[in-house]
C-alpha cells in the first residue's frame, strides 16, 4: 500500500461537466485509475488525489504514479477493490460516494427487495409486482422485460435470472457488466459474455470480465487483447484484477514490445 505523507503533492481532478465525469470514470476510475492531463508528477511518487464533481461533491484518495510523459501522467488508486469502485461510482451517480449501491447485495448478487425500496420509492410498485414470480415467470420478465423491471428482477432474484436476463438483445452493457463482476458467476455464463463480440466493445463490460476469478485461463488473454495500450499497462498494477490477470496482461506487454 502507499500512502500519502505531508510531503505528498495534493492535486485535484475537477470535472467540469456530468458526461466528463462519466468519461473518466469509464475510462479510468472504475479500474482504480485516474488520468492527470498535463500534470507532471514523478513516476512511483504518492500522492493525495481529489477529485470533484460538477455539484461540488468531493472524494478524496491516495494513490500513486504508475505512468507519465509530457502528455500527463497516470495514477493507480491505492486499496481499490469493491468498497472503494462503489464510492466512486456513488460520487458519479451524483450520491457524493456516501453509501454504495446494493450494499445489502449477497454473494448471489440478490438483494433484500425491502432495503431496495426504502432507498428507490420511486421502484416500490414494480417490487410488490415482481416479488414471489415462480421460476417461469422470472424468465419470463428476464427475457422480455423494460430496462427497469430487469433491474428490479436481478435485485431481488440474483443469480437464478442471469441466464435468461444474458439472453435479453436489449440487456444494456451497464447490466452486462454488474452480472460479469459477481463471483457467483457460473463459468458457462461467462463463456457467454466473453462470447459476445458487441459486449465485449465496452470497456466496462471488459473490465467487469476482468475483476471476476472466474474468468478462465484461456478467456484472459482475449479480452486483455481489446484494451487500449494505456489501459494494458495499468492492469498489473491493479490489486482489484486476480493475479492470473495482472500476470497476462505483463506477458503481453512483453509481446507487444518485443
Amino acid at each position: 500500500m502507499t500512502t500519502s505523507s505531508p510531503s505528498s503533492p495534493r492535486v485535484e481532478l475537477r470535472f467540469g461537466d456530468r458526461a466528463e465525469l462519466e468519461r473518466h470514470w469509464r475510462d479510468h476510475l472504475s479500474q482504480g485509475a485516474a488520468w492527470l492531463a498535463g500534470r507532471a508528477l514523478d513516476r512511483g511518487a504518492a500522492c493525495a488525489l481529489v477529485l470533484i464533481a460538477p455539484g461540488g461533491a468531493r472524494l478524496e484518495l491516495t494513490a500513486h504514479v504508475v505512468f507519465a510523459d509530457a502528455r500527463g501522467c497516470g495514477l493507480a488508486l491505492d486499496d481499490f477493490g469493491a468498497a472503494l469502485r462503489d464510492r466512486l461510482e456513488a460520487l458519479v451517480q451524483g450520491g457524493g460516494g456516501g453509501e454504495p449501491p446494493d450494499a445489502s447485495a449477497d454473494d448471489d448478487g440478490a438483494v433484500d427487495d425491502d432495503d431496495a425500496v426504502e432507498r428507490d420509492p420511486a421502484v416500490r410498485n414494480v417490487h410488490a409486482r415482481l416479488r414471489g414470480l415462480s421460476p417461469v415467470e422470472q424468465t419470463r420478465v428476464a427475457r422480455d422485460g423494460e430496462t427497469h423491471e430487469r433491474i428490479v428482477l436481478e435485485r431481488i432474484y440474483g443469480k437464478a435470472v442471469w441466464a435468461a436476463l444474458l439472453q435479453n438483445p436489449r440487456l444494456s452493457h451497464p447490466e452486462v457488466a454488474r452480472i460479469a463482476r459477481m463471483g457467483a458467476l457460473p463459468r458457462p455464463l461467462v463463456e457467454v459474455i466473453v462470447g459476445n463480440a458487441a459486449w465485449l466493445k465496452s470497456p466496462e463490460v471488459r473490465r467487469a470480465l476482468l475483476s471476476n476469478p472466474r474468468l478462465a485461463a484461456d478467456q484472459i488473454p482475449r479480452v486483455l487483447r481489446l484494451l487500449s495500450k494505456q489501459e494494458l499497462r495499468l492492469v498489473p498494477t491493479q490489486t482489484a484484477y486476480p493475479v492470473s490477470v495482472r500476470e497476462g496482461a505483463r506477458r503481453l506487454l512483453r509481446e507487444l514490445l518485443e
